[in-house]
């Protein structure tokens, strides 16, 4: 997702994007957050064909109105998501006429923050990811948390769900991670794409918590490890913060 910030204070506009990318981390989803000073630059970028899902615009900037920036941006054409950051609801019928989604106060709270976000991405937990797998001639529906891992033999692929179901699929394992492009799945080997979430030991392979193994290739066994190591990192940050 492409997010833009249009905040005046240096302060808030890194801790909102803190807040994003926590946010979006929690989610296992990728982010990129663009953020600007003042909303003539913002203009500017949009004016030149750049494109963000959301824009979160801070309605006191100087001399330049939040409001006003957003009207600019409507009739550009801009049609995502609009959300204002602000110290009062002082201006909650204006924000009508601009098709807002909602507004975040200051000092930011992170629960508020993500109640706007669950709405304006429509993602409300982890658990609504879905995967689709087609068993002969009716698909499958399989939420990521519930895939463990994925291996890869011979012409098909066998996916490891929990509760010990396990899907044939017909597909290359390279074909399969790019259809997940989630940041929880680690391809450790060529044969066999791990969810981290799942992951109970280290050694020469993953160990997980079914009691499976999971080869982890060994000329690159140490950037492998680091990459979990970093994802276990960036969750255990993310449950300090919005705890």
């Amino acid at each position: 997702m492409q997010i833009a910030i249009c905040e005046g204070s240096d302060i808030d506009r890194g801790l909102f994007s803190d807040i994003l990318v926590s946010y979006f981390n929690s989610k296992s989803l990728t982010v990129s957050v663009k953020q600007y000073q003042n909303g003539i630059e913002l203009l500017g970028d949009i004016e030149d064909g750049k494109w963000y899902d959301s824009i979160f615009i801070d309605i006191y900037m100087g001399n330049v109105h939040g409001i006003d920036i957003a009207r600019h941006l409507r009739k550009m054409g801009y049609d995502g998501k609009l959300v204002f950051l602000t110290m009062s609801t002082d201006y909650v019928v204006e924000s009508y006429e601009v098709e807002a989604s909602g507004y975040i106060l200051k000092p930011y709270d992170y629960k508020a923050v993500e109640n706007i976000l669950n709405r304006i991405t429509n993602y409300t937990s982890v658990s609504n990811i879905i995967y689709y797998v087609k068993q002969r001639s009716k698909y499958i529906s399989i939420p990521y948390h519930e895939i463990i891992y994925i291996e890869s033999n011979n012409s098909k692929c066998i996916l490891h769900r929990t509760e010990g179901r396990d899907y044939n699929i017909y597909k290359r394992l390279d074909e399969i991670e790019e259809e997940l492009s989630d940041k929880r799945f680690l391809r450790c080997h060529q044969s066999y794409l791990v969810n981290m979430d799942y992951i109970l030991q280290v050694d020469k392979q993953f160990i997980l918590t079914t009691g499976d193994c999971v080869h982890i290739r060994q000329r690159d066994v140490k950037a492998i490890r680091d990459k979990y190591y970093d994802f276990v990192t960036t969750k255990k940050k993310i449950k300090r913060f919005i705890m």
